[in-house]
């Protein structure tokens, strides 16, 4: 099945490299094993930025009531979709996509002309690296919805490095939040709602547990980036 996560990670130019950081340690099937690689916290088989949940902070940002009445407008207009589901829904026959996307934007406007987010020909589902995403897949965090929900949440930060004897090495999880977890036996809910507000609550509330020189290395700033990842378990 395909999930969602949100990865919070500092500025930076190479944002595929560092979410493959951050990602490495949890690959259910990695290249490189050696007898101390820990497969019981693993959770995927491939990632992708943005993916078919391209959009998603798009779309938390607007009124459920506007939301509605597009929906609402799509029904009038008998919009029709492929039977076949994989990601998004298709607009069948695409000779739609142009009225579809028209529609959305007059509803949604923006400084571009978007392709509606809801439907698959919006990104390419299976783009490598940012060729996928919609605005809004990666973006500050001063810009992130509160309410948007997710599977995974994983805050990051620099790794310690022997060699500087400083937190300057790779980046790599700092803090996770799932909405369940398998215990060996069943998945079980954990103590959150899966929303990305409560989860950087959470995350900050952590925080005050730790030497105050540290804690400000991995504490997420304003300029700190949230990257949507679609990833597969």
């Amino acid at each position: 099945m395909h999930y969602k996560c949100e990865i919070v990670i500092p500025p930076t130019m190479d944002i595929e490299a560092a979410v493959a950081s951050v990602m490495k340690p949890f690959d259910e099937d990695p290249r490189e094993q050696n007898e101390d690689y820990d497969r019981s916290h693993t959770f995927w088989d491939f990632w992708l930025i943005g993916g078919r949940w391209a959009g998603r902070k798009l779309l938390a940002k607007y009124d459920k009531a506007k939301l509605d009445a597009f929906h609402e407008w799509l029904t009038d207009e008998k919009v029709t979709v492929a039977g076949l589901q994989c990601g998004k829904q298709e607009l069948s026959p695409s000779s739609q996509i142009p009225k579809v996307d028209a529609k959305w934007n007059e509803m949604f406007p923006s400084v571009e002309f978007l392709p509606c987010p809801l439907f698959q020909h919006s990104n390419d589902q299976y783009g490598k690296g940012l060729s996928g995403t919609l605005p809004g897949d990666v973006c500050r965090l001063d810009a992130a919805p509160p309410d948007l929900e997710c599977e995974r949440v994983i805050f990051a930060g620099p790794a310690y490095n022997s060699e500087t004897k400083d937190h300057t090495g790779h980046l790599e999880a700092k803090f996770m939040l799932c909405d369940s977890q398998w215990n060996g036996c069943n998945h079980m809910k954990v103590d959150w709602d899966g929303r990305f507000g409560s989860a950087l609550e959470k995350y900050r509330e952590n925080l005050k547990g730790y030497r105050e020189e540290y804690a400000a290395k991995i504490q997420p700033a304003a300029d700190w980036l949230v990257v949507t990842v679609d990833y597969h378990s």
